[in-house]
């Protein structure tokens, strides 16, 4: 009887998980699941653990556009860069277009950027820069993982020497303020956000030394998503961006920087 029990249970988990796919599949021409990292205000939590951010609600207008759905979800960058390259119908924003990363994804984009800067905290007179080469004096936070961890080790940057590796960009404010990393990546953009996390704003740093250009952020997919889908997304961006509603989105973003002071930046 436990043996019958056990079975019919078992056939009805798969019968609920196919249903499932079936209405996930029915009214949309195509499913993604996008992954990503907390990168404000590019992807990031609300108080209500909302997935929320300027190219999330970018992409959430392509997929309006083309028919296509997707779930979206957040892990350190690591794991959502291998989980987008095992999974046949995943996506990666928000991720920088290299050289290295060309043949292992396809891309849409790019979605929205500013340019990057290494900055420090006008505080720290000691620190005095003016070029990438003087930065190798100082300690340096990335994102494990990231295409800046692979930019300055070939600028002769060492881990642990004068680069510090953290799980996402977030995370190394608050030992920037406390002076434990003397220069930190940003820009125009994100600054605000993360600084506000801190309990400071952007009054405090100044930029020192442009960054080498990754080409903006892109929705990075797997090379199993079928070309119609990508160019889809792709046509649907330049209408989006010849659209009111790119620079609305993007212009939300900024004006509600110094709002997000008590966000959980740092958590998940």
């Amino acid at each position: 009887m436990i043996n019958k029990i056990l079975h019919f249970t078992v056939l009805l988990a798969f019968a609920l998980l196919a249903c499932q796919r079936m209405a996930l599949a029915e009214g949309s021409d195509y499913h993604l699941h996008i992954n990503s990292e907390i990168m404000v205000p590019y992807n990031f939590y609300d108080n209500n653990d909302k997935v929320i951010g300027i190219n999330i609600e970018i992409v959430k207008a392509l997929l309006e556009r083309t028919n296509i759905s997707a779930d979206i979800n957040i892990y350190p960058w690591v794991r959502s860069y291998q989980l987008t390259l095992k999974q046949g119908n995943a996506g990666l924003m928000s991720t920088a277009r290299t050289i290295e990363r060309e043949s292992q994804f396809k891309w849409v984009g790019p979605l929205a950027s500013g340019e990057g800067y290494l900055y420090q905290l006008r505080s720290r007179t000691d620190i005095k820069i003016n070029s990438l080469q003087e930065a190798q004096n100082y300690l340096v936070a990335v994102v494990r993982g990231d295409v800046y961890q692979d930019i300055f080790e070939k600028l002769n940057f060492q881990v642990n020497k004068n680069l510090m590796l953290f799980s996402y960009n977030a995370e190394y404010i608050k030992p920037f303020l406390a002076g434990k990393v003397d220069l930190i990546l940003g820009s125009d953009i994100v600054l605000p956000y993360m600084l506000a996390a801190g309990g400071s704003n952007i009054d405090a740093v100044k930029a020192v030394v442009k960054i080498p250009d990754t080409q903006g952020n892109y929705l990075a997919l797997n090379k199993n998503v079928p070309d119609d889908v990508v160019k889809k997304l792709n046509n649907a961006l330049v209408e989006l961006k010849q659209s009111e509603e790119y620079d609305k989105i993007i212009n939300k973003y900024k004006r509600l920087a110094n709002t997000y002071s008590t966000l959980g930046l740092y958590k998940k």
